[in-house]
């Protein structure tokens, strides 16, 4: 044999030993090389987990941070955690959650643990893995001023006022929670019917004259509380210019001099031979019983206020109760109001830095305006309205309330609107046009769904109330 064939015949001996060495390492390396890319590709899923679970975490911690009652909190934010996380995840299940808030609730923490099944892992002996996420909303809350704007007309008698005196206990509820003040929460309750009543404490919102002159019947008789609106030229009845510009002529008898010395000694015939100071049918006729309560911060006041809506009377005109509404909110009112307002130095400006108003108007019927009653707006024939005409008279108190509607939202309130029970196409737009915007105006045709529209709108106001 050449030395050739001895070279080739060793070599590939030596081959055949190199070969028999070598492939268990490849073995080995497949191994491994198998486990670290099932090992990426569960680590892959463990990565989108957790990124899911922190959108889903930081969705549930803002929930939490619109809410200004805790008393719930952590179940609320359970079922967005729930909702957001398994909607985007279904492998994965949210183990362990944990929902706090700081001292003064201004900051809202939530914490979430979850777990996923493995794949290539379990190679490893990792059946499942685990990802964690937390998340930390600062609450920052927003002034607010609101007026309830409530119809406490004749038509709201029986079970209907009891159903809106429910309706707003729970909104109030809502956005108090279990707090009895809130420092910078201010709700006040405007009932109306013909007329507004504002308290027999507002002497000094009338011409003093008014009561001059008048017979011992007039004089002896106590006046209720409410005023007729500023009629006239000026069309004071649609604006919040305060009683320093034109003083109200007393809702006790027609008068058509409100700020001269003159005087009236007789009211418009009653029709009724008695004189009976309790008697619906006298002076303060269809006057609401009950009376505005002032922006207040304290729940408590709030609930006697919406307790005291009793005894249902007179006929509708909503642009009153608006224009009423808007007064209360209004800053060229401070000063007007008295007591926690002044205290307070309320209203505050228009668009003030972190503050927002809003009104809440609420009616069940039709601006009415007849021959035989009398209103804010006197008696029919006085024309006061612009007409003796009673559809006339009616269609200037459906302009009036638009007008009010409009120079409110042209100064930054926003208006929630509520209809309830009421079948009347013009009312029923008015009020829609007037709300904000279209999901501020609710239809509620029977007493649940009235109770669902202002816990909507309490809700709604509690977002607005929180700032992220």
């Amino acid at each position: 044999m050449s030395w050739m064939s001895t070279l080739g015949s060793q070599a590939r001996c030596l081959i055949r030993n190199e070969l028999g060495s070598t492939l268990p390492i490849m073995g080995f390396c497949a191994i491994v090389l198998i486990g670290a890319v099932g090992s990426a590709v569960d680590l892959g899923r463990l990565q989108v987990t957790k990124s899911k679970l922190q959108t889903a975490l930081d969705a549930a911690g803002l929930a939490a941070g619109s809410m200004l009652n805790t008393t719930n909190l952590e179940d609320e934010v359970e079922k967005y955690l729930e909702a957001n996380f398994r909607g985007e995840t279904v492998e994965a299940d949210v183990v362990d959650f944990e929902v706090s808030t700081s001292d003064d609730e201004t900051k809202v923490f939530v914490s979430a643990t979850a777990t996923l099944p493995a794949t290539f892992m379990r190679v490893f002996g990792h059946d499942t893995m685990q990802v964690s996420a937390k998340t930390e909303i600062t609450r920052e809350m927003t002034g607010m001023e609101v007026a309830l704007v409530l119809d406490v007309t004749g038509s709201m008698a029986g079970t209907k006022i009891e159903a809106l005196r429910n309706a707003a206990t729970d909104l109030v509820d809502i956005l108090y929670g279990d707090n009895e003040t809130v420092d910078d929460l201010w709700i006040g309750i405007v009932p109306f019917s013909q007329s507004v009543n504002v308290g027999t404490d507002r002497t000094d919102w009338r011409n003093a004259a008014h009561f001059a002159g008048l017979d011992y019947v007039f004089a002896n008789h106590n006046w209720s509380g409410c005023f007729e609106e500023r009629y006239g030229p000026n069309n004071r009845d649609v604006t919040d210019d305060p009683p320093s510009t034109e003083d109200f002529r007393t809702y006790f008898f027609p008068d058509t001099s409100p700020n001269s010395g003159t005087a009236n000694s007789w009211i418009g015939d009653t029709g009724n031979n008695r004189v009976n100071a309790g008697s619906d049918r006298w002076a303060n006729k269809g006057c609401p019983v009950t009376v505005v309560t002032p922006l207040t911060n304290e729940k408590q006041t709030l609930l006697d206020g919406i307790a005291a809506l009793i005894n249902p009377r007179g006929n509708t005109h909503i642009n009153v109760g608006a224009v009423w509404g808007w007064r209360l909110l209004s800053p060229e009112w401070r000063g007007e109001w008295g007591g926690v307002m002044d205290a307070n130095n309320l209203p505050l400006d228009y668009h003030a830095e972190l503050s927002q108003k809003a009104v809440v108007l609420m009616t069940d019927g039709a601006n009415t305006m007849s021959s035989s009653i009398y209103t804010a707006y006197g008696f029919l024939s006085a024309g006061n309205l612009g007409s003796t005409s009673s559809s006339d008279a009616v269609t200037s108190l459906n302009n009036k309330l638009a007008t009010v509607c409009n120079s409110m939202k042209a100064e930054g309130i926003l208006i929630y609107t509520v209809v309830f029970q009421l079948n009347n196409a013009t009312i029923t737009n008015l009020m829609r046009n007037c709300a904000s915007q279209a999901d501020f105006f609710f239809n509620s045709p029977d007493e649940e769904t009235l109770q669902q529209a202002f816990r909507a709108i309490g809700d709604s106001l509690s977002e607005l109330r929180v700032s992220r």
